[in-house]
């Protein structure tokens, strides 16, 4: 699920196994077909790919380490002989990017327009990431869907948040070590006319693969120590978002999840949206416009009975009614958002 990296770290901060994302899969784009909606749909040539991911020094040098001669390689050697977003904390993104990934988000064509692609993006390999080991926080913790739902959205938002911050302070720790301690190889000391990044852009690869060797050495307690104190408060509410999804049930057997669906005490219905109904069924949306619900018409219809009594009480004025909704369904609506606990 995540790139070996972060998962390392994640396990050794967590103390277990990471929730894996089945419904998600990458390598055949689930956000295609019948299944999804006309209008939530992604192109078979953009997939969840119309992004420009900025790389932070250690992974661009991780990524010169082990990618072999190939496509993969070529895009990522592309962007660094880029001088103008070739920077010692790594590959950052242009400006035209930047604009012309919120003008995309503004319209709402996330995953429908393939001029947008990313740079790494493998269409002769049918969209795969031609640096996956290697990829980005952001990058990594994207699910269109989510086993549990907004519940497990929560978690790899969290995990975001945190990579992301970790990221930002680890290239910003490499760039000092290797700008200020050390002089680029063969260069007794550094020009005084030149700023250090000038004297190693020449040597930018080495540069990256140095950066790579720092970061490689560092236990997360480390990178912790690094981060401080705002990293600090993002390994908290990580850690709240994962013994919420081990209190609250199972993503099945791979999660390494503990199996307890207990629904709130109390709840009321959520936000839904309807993008397709049918004689039988209706398409809700809920969370995510990724990951809509097939729901059938009479579940839908019983959703006002929740109106913030006990939720056992519901369920046994349902029961006498020969309705019966399992705990396991309602927690799924649950994790779904579909039914939700008061604000």
């Amino acid at each position: 699920m995540l790139p070996p990296r972060y998962a390392k770290w994640l396990t050794d901060l967590l103390g277990g196994t990471l929730p894996e994302e089945q419904a998600a899969t990458c390598s055949s784009c689930a956000m295609q077909g019948e299944a999804v909606a006309e209008g939530y749909r992604f192109r078979a040539d953009a997939k969840c790919c119309t992004y420009v991911p900025a790389l932070p020094n250690f992974l661009v040098g991780a990524a010169l380490r082990e990618l072999p001669p190939g496509p993969g390689r070529a895009s990522l050697e592309s962007r660094i002989e880029d001088l103008a977003t070739c920077t010692p904390h790594g590959l950052d993104v242009s400006e035209a990017d930047r604009a012309r990934y919120q003008a995309l988000v503004a319209a709402e064509t996330f995953g429908r327009d393939p001029d947008l692609r990313c740079p790494h993006y493998l269409a002769e390999q049918g969209g795969l990431c031609g640096i996956w080991r290697q990829r980005n926080g952001v990058c990594a913790t994207w699910f269109c869907k989510h086993d549990r739902g907004a519940a497990g959205q929560r978690f790899w938002q969290a995990a975001e948040a945190l990579l992301t911050l970790a990221e930002r302070e680890l290239c910003h720790w490499c760039a000092c070590q290797l700008l200020y301690r050390e002089a680029p190889p063969g260069a007794a000391e550094i020009d005084d006319s030149l700023s250090e990044w000038s004297a190693w852009v020449p040597l930018r690869r080495d540069y990256y693969l140095r950066a790579a060797a720092l970061v490689d050495e560092l236990s997360w307690p480390e990178v912790q120590v690094i981060g401080g104190p705002e990293l600090a408060a993002l390994v908290e509410q990580l850690q709240a978002a994962h013994a919420a999804l081990r209190s609250e049930g199972s993503a099945g057997p791979a999660s390494g999840l503990v199996a307890l669906r207990r629904p709130p005490a109390v709840l009321v219905p959520g936000t839904v949206k309807l993008a397709q109904r049918g004689p039988t069924t209706t398409r809700v949306v809920t969370y995510s416009d990724s990951d809509a619900l097939e729901l059938p018409n009479e579940l839908l219809a019983l959703l006002p009975r929740f109106d913030g009594r006990p939720t056992e009480q519901v369920l046994a004025e349902l029961a006498r009614e020969g309705v019966i909704l399992t705990p396991d369904l309602v927690a799924r609506l649950v994790d779904f958002a579909v039914l939700e606990a008061p604000a």
